[in-house]
């Protein structure tokens, strides 16, 4: 809600918004990233006035707003049902149907469910979505649906393990791989192209 916390977040935006003004490659602002609150009404509240100082400085740049730990949280058949925007106040869902520079985020999810839940708020919302962090499944599944997406894992903070050859420890290693994903790369959901001659 209202407050020196909600005030400082849109200053800090809008001082980013005045550093990369002239850069044509800052196209967008993710504002936070898996935010977590339980008060969404809030939390949209400042989505909005974020987008709105942004766009006071850099009036074509997209902004993203996201749900609780940006999930696809809602099912597809409430926001056909109530439009999805329960906890938001009218005033607030309105601008956001009405801004054209907003985008949803979201995060992983699972297949078809979350495409489908996107899709429901995109048309409800009149906003696109970006999948932002995604699995190959949820990849794919998002480019079927003509949903944004991008892969995302844990950088490789370590070489170690079979992953990466079986390097002898530690001599030739560096880090230690406890994350799990560590070996996952942009390449993994790449698929082959056939050309046609």
């Amino acid at each position: 809600h209202e407050g020196a916390g909600r005030a400082d977040f849109i200053r800090f935006w809008r001082l980013v918004a005045e550093a990369v003004k002239g850069h044509p490659s800052a196209f967008a602002a993710e504002l936070m990233n898996e935010p977590i609150t339980f008060h969404r009404k809030y939390m949209f509240e400042t989505w909005v006035e974020c987008a709105k100082a942004i766009n006071a400085i850099v009036p074509d740049m997209s902004v993203s707003m996201a749900d609780l730990a940006e999930g696809s949280l809602l099912p597809s058949w409430v926001t056909e049902f109530t439009g999805g925007h329960e906890d938001i106040s009218t005033e607030t869902f309105e601008w956001i149907k009405a801004s054209g520079t907003v985008f949803y985020t979201w995060h992983y999810g699972t297949a078809p469910k979350s495409v489908n839940n996107m899709l429901a708020i995109s048309k409800a919302w009149n906003v696109p979505t970006f999948a932002t962090e995604t699995s190959c499944v949820m990849f794919d599944a998002a480019a079927a649906a003509g949903i944004s997406h991008s892969y995302w894992h844990y950088s490789c903070y370590c070489n170690t393990g079979p992953a990466f050859g079986n390097r002898s420890v530690p001599d030739d290693t560096f880090g230690a791989c406890i994350l799990g994903w560590a070996n996952g790369g942009s390449s993994s959901c790449v698929r082959p192209t056939v050309v046609m001659v």
